[in-house]
């Protein structure tokens, strides 16, 4: 496990595109950091109701050097973080580590509070206004949005997923790239398995076996 990076004037590469892209700048900026590069691994998806990262960097008023995989190298001095939130974020680590041997940082908003008793992996990003309790552990990937609480002793799997606004008890073990949706909540000492859902606003109050998808208050398997 490694502690959060320090961007002060650094330049970060993020891999991957997301419609995050802007929270992830904010954060950098923040952090006294430069969005140097992006690293693009597949074609993006631009919905009705989104923008595409070249309209976003336009808002943003920046224009970090867009790379495609094929053709990244890694530059001396550089750090590297994972700028997708999307299912495979793991994938996409693990293919980096092997194709170009770069290491991912850690980033944690300064208006997040981490406890320093939290073990925290690579590639693990913490949005604004979040608050991790002691005790919890980050896998590597993990991803936690704004506003989100985690309880003390609890653990995201390796690219887990908080949205914005959920609570998360204590002792509370959430699964490998298991996601829990936007104002959800999670009672203690429960499991979420290996690539559970959680739908936003649900309430869990048992269990979410491996796989499983719930919705509702309180929680219960979608389609039943």
């Amino acid at each position: 496990m490694t502690s959060p990076t320090i961007l002060k004037d650094r330049d970060l590469v993020l891999f991957g595109v997301s419609n995050m892209l802007s929270d992830f700048y904010e954060a950098i900026d923040a952090l006294g950091g430069r969005f140097a590069r992006l690293v693009v691994n597949q074609a993006e998806t631009v919905r009705p109701r989104t923008l595409s990262y070249v309209e976003r960097f336009a808002r943003l008023g920046i224009a970090p050097e867009v790379v495609a995989w094929a053709d990244f190298q890694p530059r001396a001095g550089e750090l590297y973080a994972l700028g997708t939130t999307a299912a495979g974020r793991d994938l996409l680590m693990s293919d980096a580590r092997a194709a170009f041997g770069v290491a991912f940082a850690a980033i944690v908003h300064p208006t997040a509070h981490v406890s320093r008793f939290v073990r925290v992996g690579s590639g693990v990003f913490v949005g604004a206004n979040s608050v991790v309790a002691p005790g919890a552990v980050l896998e590597d990937g993990a991803f936690i949005n704004r506003g989100v609480t985690l309880g003390h002793d609890s653990r995201l799997g390796p690219a887990a997923r908080l949205m914005p606004g959920c609570n998360v008890g204590g002792h509370v073990n959430v699964g490998a790239r298991a996601t829990i949706g936007m104002g959800a909540n999670v009672i203690e000492e429960l499991e979420i398995g290996d690539d559970a859902f959680v739908a936003a606003g649900a309430v869990v109050v048992r269990d979410v076996p491996a796989g499983g998808r719930v919705a509702g208050v309180p929680a219960r398997p979608m389609g039943s």
